[in-house]
């Protein structure tokens, strides 16, 4: 079997069991807008951002900046249909905690959903990898220890993470308008660019552009320290997302939660 067949089926595998975790959650809960439900369904959609970020790796040894490119573009066009009811995105997530403060609390809750999923999400990976689906998933299984993937100084991976980040909103914006809000067109547009931004920054700092993926996939692992981590992956596309909704405009990704203090009050009268 080939490797990039062993791929697909990783992340078709993955895709599926959290659609399926989805469906039982949408079914099993009265009302899916609950708070309890919406941080299962975020930790459920962080899962689905991470876990197929452990395969990048072994694409871009066996198949170089080409097969990485294919492969966060088909990753990212899937997540398009696929990733709903969850944030799985830190930036975002401080941001609007900072425009709005009622909604802090509940950015709490998410935040810290977001971490437990992350890091279990290694653990999903390497259960994926012990059923052997193909010999190189075995050698990842044996692998004791991880590096870092950043190979410039801590500065120069601030600037390229940083950059990154802003260059994704710029884009963004600028298929927005382009294309006048089409979104299927804006859509494949969006994943090809992060495709094409994973494949010219991975070899200098993983290109990750998202800190919850980075701190799943590279926290702990030799090369940098901790400090260096915050640096790099948290802070610099905090910043970098900040700036870039002053300019392009903000959006919000949790309600307030006097918002959904009616719908309970109303539920309780009825």
């Amino acid at each position: 079997m080939r490797i990039w067949v062993a791929s697909l089926i990783f992340y078709g595998s993955v895709f599926a069991i959290c659609e399926l975790l989805r469906f039982l959650v949408v079914t099993s809960f009265d009302n899916p807008k609950r708070l309890s439900a919406l941080l299962i369904l975020e930790f459920i959609g962080t899962l689905q951002i991470c876990v197929p970020m452990f395969d990048v790796g072994t694409i871009l040894e066996n198949y170089g900046l080409l097969g990485v490119f294919i492969e966060i573009t088909v990753i990212e066009l899937a997540n398009c249909y696929f990733q709903r009811d969850a944030v799985a995105h830190p930036c975002p997530l401080v941001t609007n905690c900072y425009r709005k403060s009622k909604a802090i609390r509940r950015g709490i809750y998410v935040f810290f959903v977001q971490l437990a999923a992350a890091y279990l999400s290694y653990f999903v990976a390497r259960l994926f990898w012990s059923f052997g689906v193909h010999p190189v998933h075995l050698e990842l299984l044996d692998q004791d220890s991880c590096t870092s993937d950043l190979t410039v100084a801590i500065t120069t991976g601030c600037i390229i993470e940083g950059a990154a980040t802003f260059l994704a909103k710029w884009f963004e914006k600028f298929v927005d308008e382009r294309y006048d809000g089409d979104t299927k067109l804006c859509s494949v547009a969006n994943c090809v660019f992060s495709g094409l931004l994973c494949a010219v920054g991975i070899n200098y700092t993983g290109m990750y552009a998202n800190p919850i993926v980075a701190w799943a996939c590279t926290f702990n692992c030799l090369g940098v320290s901790h400090a260096g981590h915050l640096f790099v992956y948290w802070l610099s596309p905090l910043i970098a997302w900040y700036f870039a909704e002053i300019v392009f405009g903000a959006e919000d990704v949790i309600e307030e939660e006097e918002a959904v203090e009616p719908a309970k009050d109303a539920k309780k009268t009825d």
